[in-house]
């Protein structure tokens, strides 16, 4: 078996790295602005820099929400609970993705381990205003190496390992292509995930996994490797994927591409891709009821993405299961920061429990959805119009949730150097 990490699997040992990314870097932005959370106003200040020393980074977030209808009283429902105040701290981070060495703390975005079969994407802000402060680590030692994921510091989380050895490197292979072989194993694990047994019940999921992957094709103008998985949720199903992957990094300067296809075999009660983008709110939706409920099947993942002059960066996938209602799965992203002049655009959307195309497009308990647009005023001022759409669980009702729907407008003060 042979296993290769996918072109945007997100994670610093990865074989090819994403082909434009936008870095963070030297930024001091802030504002003054208005939201409408479920059409009740609030006026907000803002003060959001990030700092770049070298490998070192430092990203701040701190919104103050000032109630309009009830004497400008500042809504805390973002600094109670758990993380609390923490979550000004967008990220502390050394170094970048598909570095050698890699840390990062705060918001988790887009994090995955090994080719993404059990964590892909996992993202543990989906629940905006109860962000969790997490942590990866990644170590590449080139024979050697290690990635792993903690969603939270301050409450029972997921977490997740992966280590990996490049077999034919350590024994000094004069073959340069077998020397691209990498085997890997991973374990991933959350200590508080409703049961749904009874109100407030919880159990422990835990799910295991190895596999293999070559990078066969390594050509200026085309990458190309192959992969295969095997994943076991304990006290559940297992799973199986083969995939191939190919990446034209550069063609004449104009664009990017990256094309991913995965094909999976399921036993009865697996799901692929478990953690994942939507696994803050799936875990208190009834994980184990649907594992329970799944049947034995095929599946397939497909992924496109790239970049058009490094101006518009665009990636979108698919994932769904063979005669199961509802296992579509959607993810898109698009960001356009310079395409046009003056205006900043960018766009993230996932979406579960896919049955026809009028489910990608509804909005609902599966959803989570950021969209912003900015104008570049003068030099040193931005507006922008930001529309969030989540869900939050009612603290009256524990494991009910009601979608929050938030729109911003901002004029922010903005500085780059």
């Amino acid at each position: 078996l042979i296993l290769m990490l996918g072109l945007v699997s997100y994670s610093a040992a990865q074989l090819f790295p994403e082909p434009y990314q936008e870095q963070e870097g030297n930024l001091v932005d802030g504002g003054v602005g208005f939201t409408w959370i479920d059409g009740q106003p609030y006026t907000t200040v803002t003060i959001a820099p990030d700092i770049s020393l070298g490998p070192v980074g430092v990203g701040i977030y701190l919104q103050l929400l000032f109630d309009n209808n009830n004497n400008l009283k500042i809504r805390k429902d973002e600094f109670q609970d758990n993380e609390g105040i923490l979550r000004i701290i967008r990220y502390i981070r050394y170094g970048n993705r598909y570095d050698k060495y890699y840390f990062r703390v705060g918001s988790l975005e887009r994090s995955s381990l090994a080719n993404g079969f059990l964590m892909w994407n996992y993202n543990n802000g989906s629940n905006y205003d109860k962000r969790k402060i997490g942590m990866e680590v990644s170590l590449d030692l080139d024979k050697v190496g290690i990635e792993s994921v903690v969603g939270s510091f301050t409450t029972s989380s997921v977490q997740g390992y992966n280590v990996f050895v490049r077999p034919l490197r350590v024994a000094n292979s004069d073959i340069p292509v077998l020397k691209k072989l990498r085997i890997y194993g991973t374990y991933v694990r959350d200590n508080k995930v409703a049961s749904g047994l009874a109100l407030d019940s919880t159990a422990t999921l835990q799910a295991y996994g190895f596999g293999a992957d070559l990078r066969w094709l390594d050509l200026p103008v085309l990458k190309s490797a192959l992969y295969a998985d095997f994943a076991k949720i304990k006290d559940y199903g297992n799973g199986k994927a083969i995939g191939i992957n190919a990446v034209i990094p550069n063609f004449i300067g104009v664009f990017a591409l990256g094309a991913r296809f995965e094909k999976r075999f399921l036993s009865e009660e697996f799901i692929p891709n478990l953690f994942g983008p939507l696994y803050e709110l799936d875990r208190n939706l009834g994980i184990f009821t649907r594992l329970r409920n799944t049947g034995k099947t095929e599946g397939y993942f497909g992924e496109l993405s790239g970049h058009i002059l490094h101006r518009i960066r665009l990636i979108g996938n698919f994932q769904r299961l063979n005669g199961v209602k509802e296992s579509g799965i959607l993810h898109l992203e698009a960001t356009a920061p310079d395409l046009v002049p003056k205006f900043e655009l960018r766009g993230y959307y996932d979406k579960a429990g896919i049955e026809s195309f009028d489910d990608a497009r509804t909005l609902d308990n599966r959803s989570v959805l950021t969209a912003e647009v900015g104008y570049q005023i003068n030099r040193y001022m931005l507006l922008s119009m930001i529309y969030r759409w989540y869900w939050v669980e009612d603290p009256d009702n524990p494991g009910v949730f009601t979608p929050v729907e938030r729109v911003e407008p901002r004029l922010s003060f903005r500085y780059r150097f």
